[in-house]
């Protein structure tokens, strides 16, 4: 577990009334995999819409997507409710290889950045990539 990624996810991409409750979760080793789980199933309420630059099902297959893995090649850490994924620091493209064959949901922490990919159901799976600055109203893409 890394307390400092996950304290900065937390604090940078999370909305300012579910932090709290969310760290606890996360904080609190019998209440860690609800409080994950919980949260990728809630995202869309749980995260801070200002962050989101990229939003919808199919967000990996796009080349905007593909490009901003490629250029934010940095080794980043990996939250999920299931266990062989969670807790690992890998590089993005790995996670985010590890997050489409995921059979739960999984969260991407990088230095500036974040993916989310909720867990697979039958109407789809929400992905969303955030980021700290993110681009005018205009320029944000749901797919």
């Amino acid at each position: 577990m890394d307390e400092l990624s996950e304290q900065y996810f937390v604090q940078t991409f999370v909305r300012k009334s579910r932090r709290e409750r969310l760290l606890f979760e996360l904080m609190t080793p019998r209440k860690r995999y609800d409080g994950i789980s919980r949260f990728c199933h809630q995202a869309d309420e749980v995260l801070d819409h200002s962050k989101i630059i990229m939003s919808g099902e199919d967000i990996d297959r796009l080349p905007e997507f593909e490009r901003f893995v490629r250029t934010h090649d940095e080794i980043c850490y990996i939250l999920s409710p299931d266990g062989f994924v969670d807790g690992q620091s890998v590089p993005l493209k790995d996670a985010v290889q590890m997050a489409v064959m995921c059979p739960d949901a999984v969260v991407i922490i990088g230095s500036s950045f974040a993916m989310v990919f909720g867990e697979p159901a039958k109407g789809g799976r929400g992905k969303y990539l955030l980021a700290q600055q993110r681009k005018p109203a205009e320029e944000i893409r749901k797919y």
